[in-house]
């Protein structure tokens, strides 16, 4: 039996993960908040056994109790006293037990719990049975239980205990702890702590009552709580410098104290109203009562919960019934007797729905961007012939566009819960690029805090990528980090830009080399976003169908705009302005309507609309007439530049036929813009008409796909469909089910007219060619007209590669071994069919005997 062996005090491998140990060098953990641990069984003793009730035929043999026949099998129940240490105390309670598979709460196992305050008397069961033996563990938390029932394997199980831990209920979400006491708390703790001295904190930077820029304040208006567990052992450096990511903050030594300063760069005022929308899988009460119990799901504290948004299926999109301050018992309602707290009924359970709900700010915050300095080109140190202010940029195509979070899921029994952030905008501009995961089980809260994290990283590591180094003086000696300056330099265009130090060093001159950060208002407050992976492990339907594209653009521009090469531009965008939904289209071509081959893919939409007011006539530069435009259908944006760079088509666009470029582009609601400062009839394009009202209207940027025409298209009738995919690159539509959009170049060929051999044509101009199965029946042919009759075009297909006779080579060569007759053959001639009509090749055997 597994008690009777040697005791093994060797540390486990393992000892972040949650599973329950018995040995001596484990560090005893520290938790704050409140999440789940794994014990550490401390002593066991007291082994007994306890018969149970027989089971089963008996099996007769030598001893057995009568001839042919034999006793019940025994069954047998075992107990045992045993201690489970927890984690350093004092705690406040323990809400839900993990034993192996199943879920509990102390009263059900009769467990006992000791809080772990100092000092802390010794169990008086223990003492009286094991006096030599038991210990106070003060300061420690631990369960017990004398007698405690084995069940019929003689063997503890695996237990995890829910922690209400230190400073649980102190966050703004009334469960996990205040980040700026946990910090506090995990410096200068006298029994755990690091060892810090309180008087060397900076406790206004620490701590706020509200409207200030300290990192309390920061983390209540922002509704950032979290629950660290410390399990293992770890520089406290390493501790610290995780949660400060986590947190937004960097932590700053600043005349004789340690102060933590919030990135957070946008005042928020309390009371702020935030809408919210997430999505989670109902979760399953436990432990379960007779046909289930009402699942109780709490979005955030009565004091933030402001209004309810409704509850849909998060799959159908079907709304769910609000009852009131009641319990539902039936499907598709939901009720709310505590605000914030959610109630479903039992039919609904671990289906995925969609919260909607306002929740406002507790708290204020206003961070200090004011300026200390003014540096100008007469404060820089130069080195050299280098520019006094070097300038670092990080190319945008390294940065990641999307963020992953993995959280730990209360709702979820603690499972690890990755939570993702996206810049939907980056996506469609530089395509999906995920960062390194970051492990942040500290939060636990995955429905609003684990978000608001996710989404603060991202836009840090996105947005400000641009990074100052400058050398100053000695005078300047009383800057810190994330003190924000101003540099003005004449060769870098900067005139009081604003920028946050990061880092000083001191060399043995006594200049100091600042690295500063550039100042991206807004970016470093973090905003929620829904996740699309949150409670209940519910993640998004990558496959939903994507729509269709507006009338696409298929357009051959004049040879002066592409270098004198033959082309086709072509571009779309998501029909009903469905940016976010849809991810891009394959197109698709055909030169006789029926069989498409595939030559590019949109990757960007268009942003394209109509003219909603005539444009006139005119050439050159027109500095008089407004170009009235509606990118509604693509859900477009535009913005202006200088006269010189319009004239040279920085802003090239297309209304019908003529291309253009403007320089000022004017927002006048929704997606309507007036362009003035209009190049007209760029590249020779110059109408012989004024546009109408409802012409088309292009931006020709990088969404458009440029296709090079190979001449044997020119002039021909080309047929285009464009298949949508959504923004998860899935959702294809059936290519059969999208509109054909016929196009003929203006170019007309020498031959001119309608190919008379589409598929020669097609093998020319390069594109792929699938004439389908063998047994289909044929939809495109070439008529290459009689065999007498006289040569009028001819198409080289390569050559035929002509097959060896490999036992005609070797006869002829006169050694020739085909092995046994009746082994496999291994090599053979192909001399064709005997119906042949002629000999291809012909080899003398010899003459018969």
């Amino acid at each position: 039996m597994a008690f009777l062996r040697s005791k093994n005090t060797a540390k486990p491998d393992f000892t972040a993960l949650d599973i329950q140990t018995s040995a001596s060098t484990l560090p005893i953990p520290i938790v704050y908040g409140r999440t789940k641990i794994g014990a550490n069984v401390i002593f066991y003793g007291g082994f007994r056994v306890a018969p149970g009730s027989t089971r089963g035929k008996g099996v007769g043999g030598k001893g057995g109790g009568g001839k042919g026949g034999g006793g019940a099998a025994q069954s047998y129940t075992y107990y045992a006293d045993i201690l489970m240490g927890l984690c350093e105390g004092p705690i406040q309670g323990v809400g839900l037990v993990y034993k192996n598979q199943s879920l509990y709460v102390l009263l059900e196992l009769d467990l006992g719990l000791y809080t772990g305050t100092t000092p802390q008397t010794p169990n008086a069961y223990f003492v009286s049975r094991y006096p030599a033996q038991t210990l106070a563990y003060q300061g420690t938390a631990y369960v017990w239980a004398p007698n405690y029932n084995l069940g019929d394997t003689a063997t503890v199980g695996n237990h995890n205990f829910e922690v209400i831990g230190i400073l649980a209920g102190t966050g703004v979400n009334g469960i996990d702890a205040d980040p700026a006491q946990v910090i506090y708390d995990f410096l200068t703790n006298a029994q755990y702590g690091a060892g810090y001295s309180a008087a060397s904190i900076s406790s206004t930077a620490l701590f706020g009552a509200g409207g200030d820029a300290s990192l309390q304040s920061y983390c209540r208006t922002m509704g950032i709580a979290f629950s660290p567990k410390i399990e293992s052992q770890e520089p406290a450096s390493s501790i610290l410098t995780r949660w400060l990511k986590l947190l937004n903050c960097a932590a700053v030594w600043s005349g004789g104290l340690l102060k933590f300063i919030p990135y957070g760069d946008t005042a928020i005022a309390q009371g702020a109203q935030t809408a919210y929308s997430t999505t989670f899988s109902i979760p399953t009460p436990t432990p379960l009562s007779n046909g289930g119990i009402p699942a109780f799901v709490q979005v955030c504290t009565p004091a933030q919960f402001v209004s309810d948004g409704g509850v849909i299926y998060t799959e159908t999109g079907g709304a769910f019934a609000f009852i009131g301050a009641q319990i539902p018992t039936a499907p598709f309602t939901y009720g709310m007797v505590t605000p914030g707290t959610y109630i479903f009924g039992v039919a609904d359970e671990g289906k995925p729905v969609t919260v909607t709900f306002t929740a406002q700010a507790l708290g204020g915050y206003s961070p200090n961007l004011t300026p200390v300095y003014a540096l100008t080109d007469n404060n820089f140190v130069a080195d050299g012939s280098k520019d006094p202010v070097e300038v670092e940029r990080a190319d945008i195509y390294s940065l990641p566009t999307i963020q992953r979070l993995e959280a730990l899921s209360r709702s979820n029994q603690y499972a690890a819960l990755p939570v993702e952030a996206r810049d939907q905008a980056s996506i469609e501009i530089f395509g999906p690029r995920v960062g390194p995961v970051i492990a942040a089980n500290e939060i636990c809260d995955e429905a609003i805090v684990a978000p608001i994290v996710a989404q603060t990283i991202l836009q840090r590591e996105l947005y400000v990528r641009t990074k100052f180094t400058f050398k100053l003086s000695w005078e300047f000696c009383l800057l810190d980090p994330m003190d924000v300056v101003t540099l003005t330099d004449s060769n870098l265009g900067l005139s009081n830009y604003p920028v946050r130090v990061i880092s000083i060093e001191e060399d043995d001159r006594g200049l100091l080399t600042v690295t500063a950060e550039e100042l991206v208002a807004g970016v470093s407050t973090g905003q929620f976003y829904p996740s699309g992976s949150t409670a209940g492990a519910f993640s998004q339907n990558t496959a939903v169908p994507a729509v269709p594209v507006n009338t696409p653009l298929i357009f051959e521009p004049p040879l002066a705009a592409t270098g004198g090469v033959a082309q086709i531009w072509v571009g779309g965008s998501g029909a009903g302005g469905t940016v976010a939904q849809w991810g891009g289209a394959n197109v698709w071509v055909s030169l006789e309507g029926t069989t498409y081959s595939q030559v590019a893919t949109i990757t960007a939409p268009l942003r394209q609309g109509f003219l909603t007011a005539a444009l006139p006539l005119a050439a050159g530069w027109d500095p008089t007439d407004t170009l009235s435009v509606n990118l509604a259908e693509s859900q477009g944006a535009l913005a202006g530049t200088s006269q010189a760079a319009a004239q040279q088509g920085a802003t090239l666009s297309l209304v019908e036929s003529e291309l253009l470029a403007y320089q000022t582009a004017t927002l006048v609601s929704g997606n309507a813009y007036n362009l003035t400062g209009l190049a007209r009839g760029l590249c020779g394009t110059t109408p012989s008409a004024s546009h109408a009202s409802g012409a088309p209207f292009a931006r020709l940027d990088g969404a458009v796909v440029q296709y090079d025409l190979p001449a044997g298209l020119a002039g021909k009738t080309l047929y285009f469909k464009f298949q949508s995919f959504n923004a998860f690159g899935g959702g294809e539509q059936d290519l059969s089910t999208c509109a054909v959009y016929a196009f003929t170049a203006p170019v007309v060929s020498s031959s001119g007219g309608a190919p008379p051999y589409p598929i020669a044509t097609q093998l020319r101009a390069g594109i792929p060619l699938d004439l389908g199965q063998v047994i289909s029946v044929p939809t495109l042919a070439d008529d290459w007209g009689l065999i007498t009759a006289a040569v009028t075009d001819t198409t080289d297909l390569g050559s035929i590669p002509v097959a060896s006779h490999p036992i005609a080579t070797a006869l002829l060569s006169g050694n020739v071994d085909l092995g046994a007759i009746v082994s496999l053959v291994t090599v053979s001639d192909d001399f064709g069919g005997v119906a042949n009509d002629g000999a291809a090749q012909t080899i003398t055997l010899g003459t018969v005997p």
